[in-house]
């Protein structure tokens, strides 16, 4: 007997039918008040096939984010995002993006000059569906701008956001480096800067609310190639990272997803080398295909360290050292990872090199050039932004 319509539709599995929700378009489920979760997962491993960069080329009053694909650098506008509760005349900068999901910052603005506290509003934005969520506001921070780092578990729906602040209360056991002297009963005394304390707070997308995990033990670096100059830091297997110091032997900050920290020691150069064919200010964090890499960029080569496990220990090995064609006075603001390539950007241009043909090539940004540029791999999903995606 010849099955009817309505008969075939009827015996469709349930995956089945996921299956093929999952090839809609993800902006045409803008509207959808909840996902399951099993879609989520199916829709991200279609869309995870076609994955490129997002990239925002300029901060502006609005942002305007751009999809890529990092083979011919064509620019696609893909979402413009200005929340009606952003912070007025403060522009949002893009930090991180993982399965779909992006995270932004803007400075708070307070019209109390005196005010020595400081702090970020801190955004969840899915440029798919143009979905915002502001987190609320964490502990402030005492005339330090707040670190940031996103990481992401191994549920779909679940990401963490830490943010390390200054308490603003002084460390009596500590003293800082020495900033004059004064005199008392006739002799001289060096005088030392007192040490603030330093903690970090939690944000857990499974509890809606920040969690003060304690001290830390140091603070990311500040970098001058950012708006916000402590939002620098990349998620690779379960750890956020972030840069401490250059200086020899240098040092990376790491949380895992439990709020326990470790402090790893940057690559060590071998001595007799000049200043410049060592750790230069131009290393950069990335995530290499899962793995913690360092990118360092000297005059006239490069160096890729990754952060490899050889059964008993974590060491740094060098995956690769190459000519760069990079100019002494090109300055480079931006850097990411993307399959087998990594990307730089300059002022107006991308440099992009090939790990596997080891061969660089340049090509014309927009015409209006880059502006604290950020840029991320980014894959189209449907995940809402408070990650609260129906069981």
């Amino acid at each position: 007997m010849v099955k009817t319509r309505a008969q075939s539709i009827k015996r469709m599995s349930v995956v089945d039918a996921l299956c093929i929700r999952s090839q809609i378009s993800v902006k045409s489920t803008r509207y959808c008040k909840t996902v399951s979760k099993h879609l989520a997962k199916l829709q991200l491993a279609e869309s995870g096939k076609n994955s490129s960069l997002v990239v925002c080329p300029a901060m502006g009053k609005t942002m305007k984010l751009y999809s890529m694909d990092a083979r011919r650098c064509k620019l696609s506008l893909l979402s413009t995002i200005d929340p009606s509760q952003r912070s007025p005349e403060e522009f949002m900068y893009m930090i991180s993006s993982y399965n779909g999901i992006i995270c932004c910052v803007n400075m708070i603005y307070d019209e109390d000059v005196e005010n020595r506290f400081c702090d970020l509003q801190i955004w969840i934005c899915n440029p798919c569906t143009r979905e915002t969520l502001l987190l609320p506001q964490g502990t402030p921070s005492f005339e330090f701008e707040p670190s940031i780092g996103v990481a992401y578990g191994s549920d779909v729906s679940d990401y963490r956001v830490f943010r390390i602040f200054c308490t603003g209360k002084i460390i009596p056991e500590e003293r800082g480096p020495a900033e004059g002297y004064y005199f008392q009963e006739g002799r001289y005394f060096t005088k030392y800067s007192h040490v603030l304390a330093y903690e970090c707070e939690v944000y857990s997308s499974s509890t809606g609310s920040w969690k003060n995990i304690g001290p830390v033990p140091c603070v990311p670096m500040s970098c001058g190639l950012r708006p916000f100059r402590r939002t620098g830091h990349i998620f690779v297997n379960g750890k956020v990272y972030w840069l401490v110091s250059l200086d020899g032997p240098g040092k990376i900050l790491s949380v895992d997803l439990e709020g326990r920290f470790e402090v790893i020691n940057l690559p060590a150069y071998p001595d007799g080398l000049r200043e410049e064919e060592k750790i230069t200010e131009a290393s950069h964090l990335v995530n290499l295909k899962g793995s913690l890499g360092l990118l360092v960029i000297h005059p006239d080569n490069m160096d890729l360290w990754v952060w490899k496990h050889d059964g008993q220990k974590y060491s740094w090995d060098i995956e690769l050292s190459d000519d760069v064609p990079i100019k002494n006075d090109e300055l480079i603001i931006a850097v990411t990872a993307f399959d087998n390539k990594i990307i730089c950007v300059n002022d107006t241009h991308w440099r992009v090199y090939d790990m596997e043909t080891k061969k660089w090539k340049r090509r014309r940004g927009p015409r209006t050039g880059f502006c604290n540029p950020a840029m991320f791999p980014f894959t189209e999903s449907v995940l809402p932004c408070n990650g609260g995606v129906k069981q």
